[in-house]
């Protein structure tokens, strides 16, 4: 079950309110009231509500102060405003403190039940959301003391055929894969030149080291989730080849946090080092361009990128959906990410994005018959004007035009 507070003045607001969302939604809600901004605050203290819906004109501590305030306890609850005015410098200050919605009194039943379901909507998405960190983070803990046949399994991409217990354990969260290639190949010199490189990363970085194969050697080294890691590489081959006497390359992949993420990072790493033509360098893997010869090289890394980034642009398209966002949730950096999906694509994201919404609002006019405005509301635009100039930007005629033309609606 839900919880609710309901922040207004006047009772009967508030009564009208919880009954109205009582029948739409039964049995969802515990509901609380406040009838001023200070017992808002307390309610929130104690409650901890996922949705608040708060007016902002009260006595004493009004709404939009009431928020700022709220935002300090808890940043994740739900903030939706009703009320009678309509102010663009209420709204505009409302949308500073990540109000999700302004709603003019008296709002009608199916606006309550709209809102209502998308909040529950994003509610649950950012609960599946954690539910699949801390999943990925569990996974992670089973990455202590890799034994030489756990490398095996995992760089060659067999992890399913590989034990959970053959894992078990890493302390940190977030990592980052680099390949070391070597210049020279010398059998009787393999576990030295092994051991030094494992002394040299762990001066730097606590670290998993892979053993050495054919003149590579995988590491995943601890990382902060934006770190820049490029420099610090740099710095650890000079090390190593001081230390090795012969030159070395590296490739670095980008950070990740769950075994699946690791094992595209050590793929990210190891195109960028059969990138390198030359050793005595290193290459990250955003600085290689995106290629032919690249993509054969990373086939089996990318895969279906572009296609579960398509699939969820097409169940997502209606929020606030960012390209770094998109990019995190394949794995890849923005800057790679936005360079192969406009290769792969031929759009760049936000023109991708765009015409998609454009395309859904004018599906949602022509097959279901919804309003200028219904329509801008459903594919994710909170302003109507802003709408109509995108839309005739894309498709050369305004949205009330194409309902003419195309629905026989005006």
């Amino acid at each position: 079950m839900y919880k609710l507070l309901i922040a207004d003045d006047e009772p009967l607001e508030r009564e009208g309110l919880q009954l109205m969302i009582e029948r739409a939604f039964p049995h969802m809600f515990t509901i609380f009231h406040a009838e001023h901004g200070r017992s808002a605050i307390q309610q929130v203290e104690k409650h901890r509500p996922h949705i608040i819906f708060m007016d902002i004109k009260m006595p004493g501590i009004q709404g939009l102060e009431a928020i700022a305030e709220i935002r300090k306890i808890d940043a994740q609850a739900k903030v939706a405003i009703l009320t009678a005015y309509d102010y663009f410098t209420y709204a505009k200050e409302a949308i500073s403190l990540g109000v999700s919605e302004y709603v003019l009194k008296p709002a009608k039943k199916q606006q309550i039940t709209d809102l209502l379901q998308k909040l529950l909507h994003q509610i649950m998405e950012e609960q599946a959301m954690r539910e699949q960190q801390l999943i990925a983070r569990e996974k992670l803990v089973q990455l202590q003391m890799l034994s030489e046949t756990a490398w095996t399994w995992l760089l060659m991409g067999k992890m399913d055929e590989c034990s959970a217990h053959t894992f078990s354990g890493i302390e940190f969260e977030c990592a980052y894969a680099i390949v070391i290639e070597l210049e020279k190949n010398d059998a009787y010199e393999r576990e030295k030149w092994e051991e030094t490189v494992k002394q040299c990363v762990k001066r730097y970085r606590r670290c998993l080291c892979s053993p050495l194969s054919q003149k590579q050697i995988a590491i995943f080294i601890e990382s902060q989730p934006h770190e820049h890691v490029i420099s610090s590489v740099q710095s650890l081959l000079k090390h190593l080849e001081k230390e090795l006497k012969q030159r070395v390359k590296i490739g670095i992949g980008t950070v990740q946090s769950s075994i699946d993420g690791l094992k595209r990072s050590y793929k990210e790493a190891q195109t960028a080092v059969c990138y390198l033509s030359s050793f005595s360098r290193v290459m990250h893997i955003d600085d290689v361009p995106i290629t032919d010869e690249v993509e054969q090289i990373n086939l089996k890394t990318n895969g279906s990128v572009i296609e579960q980034v398509e699939l969820f642009l097409h169940e997502n398209y209606c929020y606030d959906v960012t390209l770094e966002e998109v990019a995190k949730y394949v794995h890849l950096t923005p800057y790679y990410f936005s360079k192969l999906f406009k290769k792969e694509t031929g759009q760049t994201f936000i023109d991708y994005l765009t015409n998609l919404r454009i395309e859904k609002a004018k599906q949602f006019m022509r097959d279901e018959g919804l309003t200028v405005k219904e329509a801008c509301y459903r594919v994710g635009y909170k302003d109507p004007n802003y709408f109509s100039r995108v839309f005739k930007k894309v498709t050369n005629m305004t949205p009330t035009e194409y309902r003419q033309q195309v629905c026989g609606r005006s």
